[in-house]
This record gives C-alpha cells, sequence and structure tokens, in this order.
C-alpha cells in the first residue's frame, strides 16, 4: 500500500512532468485501488469464511496485478525499493527498456479492474 501512495505522489504533484504512460499508470492502479477496496469491503465476511471462492481469488489475483504494476512503475522510472527515490517528487527518468513491461502491467490491472467491477454489487 505504501509502494502505491508513493507511486500516486511521484505522479500526482508534478503531474505535468509526467508522460503519457506514467499518467495511465497512475490512473490505472487508482481505479484498481477503488475497485480493490469496495470488492473487499462487499466481501469481507465472504473469503474470510472461503478464501477460495472464486470472488475471492479474483481479489487476491487483482492486488498481485497492483502489486505487479508498482513493480513495473519504479523499474520504468529507475527505482527499487532498494534504491527509492530521493523525495515523493521526484522525476520518473524513463528506462525505455522496461516500457514493454509497465505497458503489460497497466493492461493488466485494467483487466483485473474490469473483472472486480463485475464482482462489486451496488
Amino acid at each position: 500500500m505504501k509502494k502505491l501512495y508513493a507511486l500516486l505522489l511521484a505522479c500526482i504533484l508534478p503531474t505535468l512532468a509526467c508522460s503519457p504512460i506514467e499518467q495511465s499508470a497512475r490512473n490505472t492502479a487508482a481505479a484498481l485501488q477503488g475497485a480493490i477496496a469496495a470488492a473487499q469491503a462487499q466481501y469481507t465476511n465472504e473469503c474470510t469464511a472461503a478464501p477460495t471462492d472464486k470472488p475471492c481469488v479474483t481479489i487476491n489475483q487483482a492486488v498481485a496485478g497492483q502489486n505487479a504494476l508498482v513493480t513495473a512503475v519504479e523499474a520504468y522510472c529507475g527505482w527499487s525499493q532498494l534504491a527509492p527515490p530521493a523525495n515523493a517528487t521526484q522525476t520518473c527518468v524513463p528506462v525505455k527498456g522496461a516500457t514493454a513491461g509497465l505497458q503489460t502491467a497497466i493492461n493488466n490491472a485494467n483487466l483485473f479492474t474490469l473483472e472486480l467491477k463485475g464482482l462489486i454489487h451496488p
């Protein structure tokens, strides 16, 4: 969760400096986080009682997808847990070889968002 907030801060504060793929990653991360939170709130009791039920597995996969997206952004920006940005407003310096991985993580996160939206009942 901390990594997600650091990612969001890294792109939200200096929004004009974010590239289109960074903005897409930020928007996707925010949408996925909202869908995960809503699904977790709705399925808390069910998933506590039967964690292998389809909705619970989907929620857990979405969380893994969210973590993969954060890791892909870190790789794209040349950051890591061992070498985090000095401050939350540090500008991302794209690592060109990491663009395809970031795009894949964005695409996967978008799919998880759609799956979760199908589980959530208003």
